[in-house]
């Protein structure tokens, strides 16, 4: 799958993290491999043992997200479904964000004031993000150090969680109105196969 002709606010690619092969650029190899190797012991410091050093330079698949609003619109639909409210509002408004009105419901999941079902999915914000070929109960945020020398963090979700998370949501959003052909659950289709992708090669989804 490629989107090259379609103009995209959130890609997403299947592959190594290390991007390139150190017969193709050693210095770029030697860099990544590097500071990927520290994210992998901090992982293992937290009890996901993962290779993340394999297969450098290995991409199998990409996908990208038109309109982040349709990322935020399905987890409002998610975190709502889950507490049995009404929907009908979430559809109406469709895949629009108003910065200065955001949904409680949603902001409460992500500043971990309540707990969800769909934590995997719900907590992916944007950039930054991966999703990782291992099964792990929580997702959780690395520290570092940004390009402009700022304090940030990376998001890390399971794809085996994700992959769970779709398949009991998907039904819901169809039961509740949501059509096949929404930005929303094209979204959840789009995350869908990242995750197959990622278990099926066992390489992580990269999102920036």
């Amino acid at each position: 799958m490629t989107h090259s002709d379609q103009m995209t606010e959130l890609d997403l690619a299947v592959g190594a993290m290390i991007t390139v092969r150190p017969d193709e650029d050693h210095e770029a190899y030697t860099e990544q491999h590097e500071s990927i190797s520290i994210v992998q012991d901090q992982l293992r410091d937290e009890g996901i043992d993962i290779d993340l050093l394999a297969m450098p330079g290995t991409q199998v698949w990409e996908g990208g997200l038109e309109h982040m609003g349709a990322l935020y619109q399905l987890s409002r639909l998610a975190v709502h479904l889950e507490r049995g409210d009404d929907v009908a509002q979430v559809i109406e408004d469709g895949p629009v964000i108003y910065e200065e009105e955001l949904d409680a419901a949603l902001t409460d999941v992500w500043d971990d004031l309540t707990q969800t079902r769909f934590a995997h999915l719900v907590n992916l914000q944007g950039i930054d993000s991966y999703y990782l070929p291992a099964d792990f109960a929580k997702p959780l945020w690395m520290p570092f150090e940004n390009e402009e020398g700022e304090e940030d963090s990376a998001f890390f979700g399971s794809a085996h969680a994700l992959q769970r998370e779709i398949a009991e949501l998907g039904p819901l959003l169809i039961n509740a109105g949501v059509k096949p052909n929404s930005d929303a659950y094209r979204c959840l289709e789009l995350l869908r196969e990242a995750a197959n992708q990622s278990i099926t090669h066992g390489l992580p989804v990269i999102i920036w």
